[in-house]
Order: C-alpha cells, then sequence, then structure tokens
C-alpha cells in the first residue's frame, strides 16, 4: 500500500509541476507581447504558446505513464482498479493539457486539414519527441531516490523493462491501427459534445482500448508516448517498434481522416467554438 501511495504522489507531483510551467509559460509570454507593445492588450504569441503546452503536457503524460506502467507491472493493482486509474488519469490528463495533442499523429492530421502550417507542426513534433526523451531521464532520477521499496529494486535492477508487444509484429500493428481508428472516428463524432462531456467519453473509450488490447500492445496508439516507454526495453528490435508503433497509429489515425470530408470537419469545429462561446457567456 505504500508503493502505491508513493506512485500515486508521483503522479500528483507530475501534473501539479507540469500545471504551474503551463501557467507560468503564459504568464511569461504574456509579458513579453505586453513589453514589446506590439498589441494594445496583453495577448501571449499563440504559436509559442501552443508550442509550450505541447512540450510540458507531453512532458506530463509520459512521466505519469511511466510511473503507472511501472506500478501496473508490480501487481500492486488489480485489473478492475488499474482501468478505474486509467480513466481518472485520462480525465486528468484531458482537463489539464490546455489543447495540447502530445501526439505527432494528431499534428500531421492538422497539418493536413490546413488547420496549422508545415513549420508549426514541425516544432510541435519536435518537443513532443524531446519531451518524451526528458521524461524517461525524469522518472529514473524520481525512482533513484528509493522513496518506495518498488523505486528501489527497480532501480536495483538499472531500470530494466520488458517490451509491451507481446505479439508478433504484424499483430500489433493491426492491433495499434485498430485503437487509433477508433479513437480518431470518435472524435469525429463527438464533435458536437460539451467539452465536459467529451471528456468522459475520450476517457471511457481510452480506457476500453486499453482493457481490450494492453494485454497484446499496451494499446499505447501515440508514437511520442510509444517512444518514451517502449523504445528502450529489451524484446523485440527498434525496426519492430517503429513498425508497430510508429506505423500502426499513423495508418490508422490517417484512414480515419481520409473518411471524412475536410469541409464537415471544419463545420463541426466551427459549431463547437460557437457552442463553447455560449457556455462562457452563460
Amino acid at each position: 500500500m505504500q508503493d502505491a501511495s508513493v506512485s500515486f504522489g508521483v503522479l500528483a507531483g507530475a501534473v501539479t509541476v507540469c500545471q504551474v510551467l503551463r501557467r507560468t509559460a503564459k504568464e511569461l509570454l504574456w509579458h513579453r507581447r505586453w513589453s514589446e507593445g506590439r498589441q494594445s492588450h496583453p495577448r501571449p504569441d499563440p504559436v509559442s504558446l501552443e508550442v509550450a503546452v505541447e512540450l510540458f503536457s507531453t512532458l506530463q503524460l509520459c512521466v505519469c505513464t511511466h510511473e503507472l506502467r511501472l506500478l501496473g507491472a508490480s501487481g500492486l493493482l488489480g485489473r478492475i482498479s488499474g482501468l478505474g486509474i486509467t480513466y481518472l488519469i485520462t480525465l486528468v490528463h484531458l482537463s489539464t493539457f490546455g489543447g495540447a495533442s502530445c501526439n505527432p499523429v494528431s499534428c500531421l492530421e492538422q497539418f493536413l486539414c490546413d488547420q496549422i502550417s508545415g513549420q508549426v507542426a514541425a516544432a510541435k513534433v519536435l518537443v513532443q519527441f524531446g519531451a518524451a526523451a526528458v521524461a524517461r531521464w525524469l522518472t529514473e532520477m524520481v525512482w533513484a531516490l528509493g522513496m518506495s521499496d518498488l523505486h528501489w529494486h527497480h532501480r536495483l535492477r538499472q531500470y530494466e523493462c520488458t517490451s509491451t508487444l507481446n505479439t508478433t509484429a504484424s499483430s500489433g500493428l493491426v492491433m495499434e491501427f485498430f485503437c487509433a481508428f477508433v479513437l480518431r472516428t470518435a472524435l469525429f463524432r463527438i464533435q458536437f459534445l460539451k467539452q465536459r462531456h467529451k471528456m468522459h467519453v475520450v476517457a471511457a473509450l481510452i480506457t476500453f482500448l486499453v482493457f481490450a488490447a494492453g494485454d497484446l500492445t499496451g494499446a499505447v496508439f501515440n508514437p511520442v508516448l510509444a517512444y518514451s516507454i517502449t523504445f528502450n526495453c529489451e524484446g523485440n528490435t527498434y525496426l519492430e517498434y517503429c513498425f508497430v508503433y510508429w506505423l500502426g497509429p499513423l495508418m490508422g489515425a490517417m484512414t480515419a481522416v481520409l473518411l471524412f470530408d475536410k469541409k464537415s470537419v471544419s463545420n463541426t469545429d466551427a459549431s463547437t467554438e460557437t457552442q463553447e462561446a455560449k457556455e462562457k457567456r452563460a
């Protein structure tokens, strides 16, 4: 129980620190724009702020997943408890990310749909992979403190981990394709929902996908997250990891995008913005 409490404390600390970093970045960008006198009212630089939010949100996602994966591998959590925690931490992420996708596939989708420029998409992808690498280093620093027996034993084992790919590469590709396709299709279909309702639907869907495919591939369906938590683990080659965890989600998400008219997506986005504006005025 003490090990689980320490792990939950690490999760809470990671979310809190990253939230402070996001707010600090927003305040600094506000101050810079005001001091340079570019506008009559202080507003943050949208591109710089988006990139900063991607950086800190991806860091939060990867650090929390590292800790949850270690906790899950220890056997301290049952199946139901693990899925419940997955649902709750997903809700926390969605409510604190501030619009960040933390997924290079989403950046590619936004670029193809003319929602962001190529430079912005490239900048977001770069900071996402940078945050994924830093998250791995930070979690090892936290584990090195030995705050719990779980962390202490993991340090003695030189932070070794086993592959989450428990099937063939081709089957893993299909599963990651399926997960990414289902999630992306659902996101298109629930654009009309209010944000607070949409978060619960997405969290429930991700939890279901983890339940359905977690034993086979870990149900990552995020190239950056997979790079952080899986690519340094023994059991498979680097090319196999790329094949499953990069190509699978990319193909799944792009297939979902191709099945929807860009015009309809733009219309749903506009209606969503109008609905959110009405909620704010209310």
